[in-house]
C-alpha cells in the first residue's frame, strides 16, 4: 500500500479526537506558550538560531508615555504599515503598523527568538511577501522604530489561554486567544506562499536534471521577478477554451511537479531534513500535489469541466485525445469527489493552502528515516490546528466543525484517486502506449 494512502486512519483520528473537545488538533497540552515558533514555515529564513538576537525587555522597564499616546491615537484614513505597506490598523509599539506586523513583533519580542537570513540580510519585505524572511521582517521593525518597551507583560505575554467553547462564530470569542494567533501567522505564511506559487506558474521554469537538482537549488519562488514571463500562459482569461492534448496534460503534469518541490523548500522543517527524507517527503505528496491545485485553480465552467490555467480542458467524458487503452479514466472522479466537493464547500485560498500543507508531512510517508518521523508528525498537528482555526474563526465551531470534517474525509478519496493514477502510469511503462516523463517517473513512481 502506498504511504499516502495510510494518512486516512491518522487523520480521522485527530477527527475524532477533536471534535470531541471541539478544539483545533494539538500535539499535547503544551501547545501554546512553551510551543517553539521556529517550527513554523517562513519561507526563505533558515532555522531559529538562539543566540545573538531579539530578547525579551525587562518586565520593571516602565511603558514611556510618549509611546502609549502614539498606541491611542488613530491611524490617518489610508495610512500605511510602516514595515509592509499593508493598510495600518493604528499605532502599535510605536509606529502605525498592521496587525500581522504588531503581532509578528510582540511574538518575536516575547518568545525571545533570534533568525537567520539566507540571504546576507538583504531581502524585501512587502505586504506579499512579509512572511517570506523572518530575519529581515524583524530588523525591519526595529528599524522604523518598534519599541519592545512597549510590549505590556500582563497584556502582550503569549501564556496559557481560555478553553475553547461553543459559540456562534464572533471574532471577540474565537480570534484572541494565543493559539489562534499563532495559527493565525501560520495561515498568513501559507496563503502568501500560494500566491507566490500561482506567480511561478506564470513563468518559464529553468530545467533540472533531476529531483536531487531540483531539491539542491535555492527556491524559485523568491526569484520569480528574475524569471521571464510564459505568454502561453498569461490571459487565459480572454483566451479561448480548447480541448486539451496529452502534451498539455504532460507539460501540466512537470510544471505542477516543479512547483511542489519549491513549495515544499519553504518550509524550515523541511529545510532542516536531510536529503533522502526531503525527497522522501515529496516523491509521496507531489501528485497530490498536481490534483489538488489542477481541480481547485480550474476556473468554473460548470461541473463536467477540468479546465487548465492555459485554457486547456478535459470533459467528464474525456476527449478521445487524452484516452491511453489500457488506462482507466479518473477525470470523472477528479470532478466528483475533489473540484464539485470543494466548490460546495466554498474552500477559501487560506484553507486550501492549510489544507495541503497538513497532507504533506505525512509520518508514513515511505522511506521517511525514522528520526524525521516523529517531526514530521508535530509539523502536521500544527497545520490541522491551523486549518480548524481557519475554518472555525469565519464560521464558527458548530458550523465549521461539520466543514473541518468533511474536508478531512476527503483524503480516501484523494488516496484511492491516486492509487488509479499510479496504475495507469504502470500500464504506460508496460505497453509503452505513452511515454512518462522522466522527472515525473523519478518523482511518482515507485522503485522496483
Amino acid at each position: 500500500m502506498h504511504p499516502f494512502y495510510s494518512m486516512n486512519g491518522t487523520l480521522a483520528d485527530q477527527l475524532q479526537s477533536h471534535l470531541a473537545n471541539y478544539g483545533p488538533p494539538m500535539i499535547n497540552s503544551q501547545r501554546g506558550g512553551n510551543e517553539d515558533p521556529s517550527m513554523y514555515m517562513n519561507g526563505s529564513s533558515a532555522s531559529v538560531s538562539n543566540t545573538n538576537g531579539s530578547s525579551s525587555m525587562g518586565n520593571d522597564q516602565k511603558f514611556p508615555s510618549y509611546k502609549r499616546m502614539a498606541q491611542r491615537r488613530k491611524v490617518p484614513e489610508g495610512e500605511l504599515c510602516a514595515v509592509c505597506s499593508d493598510l495600518a490598523t493604528g499605532y502599535h509599539y510605536g509606529v502605525a503598523s498592521c496587525n500581522g506586523c504588531k503581532t509578528f513583533f510582540r511574538r518575536t519580542i516575547v518568545s525571545e527568538q533570534t533568525f537567520i537570513c539566507q540571504y546576507n540580510g538583504n531581502c524585501d519585505v512587502n505586504k506579499n511577501i512579509r512572511c517570506a524572511c523572518r530575519h529581515c521582517r524583524f530588523n525591519k521593525c526595529l528599524l522604523v522604530g518598534m519599541d519592545a518597551k512597549a510590549i505590556q507583560n500582563d497584556r502582550d505575554r503569549i501564556g496559557p489561554t481560555k478553553k475553547v467553547k461553543m459559540s456562534s462564530g464572533s471574532d471577540d470569542e474565537q480570534a484572541t486567544t494565543p493559539h489562534r494567533l499563532q495559527d493565525q501567522e501560520i495561515i498568513d505564511q501559507l496563503t502568501q506562499v500560494e500566491s507566490l506559487c500561482q506567480e511561478l506558474r506564470r513563468c518559464i521554469i529553468p530545467e533540472v536534471t533531476g529531483v536531487t537538482h531540483a531539491l539542491t537549488s535555492p527556491c524559485l519562488l523568491f526569484e520569480t521577478t528574475d524569471l521571464k514571463v510564459d505568454v502561453s500562459l498569461t490571459n487565459t482569461m480572454f483566451k479561448e477554451l480548447y480541448p486539451a492534448s496529452m502534451n498539455d496534460i504532460r507539460m501540466w503534469n512537470i510544471r505542477e511537479m516543479r512547483i511542489c518541490i519549491e513549495w515544499a523548500k519553504t518550509f524550515d522543517i523541511y529545510q532542516r531534513l536531510n536529503l533522502f527524507d526531503q525527497f522522501a517527503l515529496v516523491r509521496n505528496f507531489a501528485f497530490a500535489f498536481n490534483l489538488l491545485n489542477r481541480v481547485f485553480y480550474s476556473p468554473d465552467h460548470g461541473p463536467d469541466k477540468i479546465v487548465f490555467q492555459n485554457g486547456a480542458f478535459i470533459m467528464r467524458q474525456p476527449q478521445q485525445q487524452v484516452q491511453l487503452s489500457g488506462c482507466r479514466p479518473i477525470y470523472t472522479r477528479q470532478m466528483d469527489e475533489i473540484m464539485i466537493p470543494f466548490r460546495k464547500l466554498q474552500l477559501s485560498v487560506a484553507e486550501f493552502a492549510t489544507f495541503k500543507a497538513a497532507l504533506f508531512f505525512n509520518p508514513d510517508a515511505l522511506d521517511l528515516s525514522p528520526s524525521a518521523k516523529q517531526e514530521v508528525f508535530e509539523e502536521r498537528n500544527k497545520y490541522l490546528g491551523g486549518l480548524f482555526t481557519c475554518i472555525t474563526q469565519k464560521i464558527g465551531i458548530p458550523t465549521g466543525v461539520q466543514k473541518y470534517g468533511s474536508l478531512l474525509m476527503m483524503t480516501a478519496s484523494i488516496q484511492n484517486i491516486l492509487a488509479q493514477n499510479e496504475e495507469n502510469m504502470q500500464v504506460m511503462e508496460l505497453f509503452k502506449n505513452w511515454e512518462v516523463d522522466p522527472f515525473v517517473k523519478e518523482l511518482c513512481m515507485k522503485r522496483a
